[in-house]
């Protein structure tokens, strides 16, 4: 029946249409994961040059605190040595 076969044509149309959509699904879920798989990574990475940065400037502060230590130091060594010095030229 010329009826039937167009109907069967049909839905053979629509089946091919519908691996179609389902195979074009399956590669947008598959790019989807792969983006939030890169997300995540981009997310850890983040979180990991936050805390150098964190264990960077703590550093450089410890750094500073030492180079005033040594500054003041040297300021009251040289003191010292002036001090010692005038007193040596009254002695003489």
């Amino acid at each position: 029946c010329p009826q039937v076969d167009a109907q069967l044509l049909v839905v053979q149309k629509l089946e091919e249409k519908e691996r179609g959509l389902q195979s074009s699904l399956a590669a947008v879920e598959k790019e989807l994961a792969l983006r939030c798989q890169a997300l995540e990574l981009n997310k850890r990475k983040a979180v990991e040059a936050a805390q150098l940065a964190e264990d960077l400037r703590a550093q450089g502060e410890h750094v500073q605190a030492r180079l005033r230590e040594l500054q003041a130091c040297a300021a009251e060594n040289q003191a010292a040595k002036e001090k010692e010095s005038l007193s040596l030229k009254r002695a003489q």
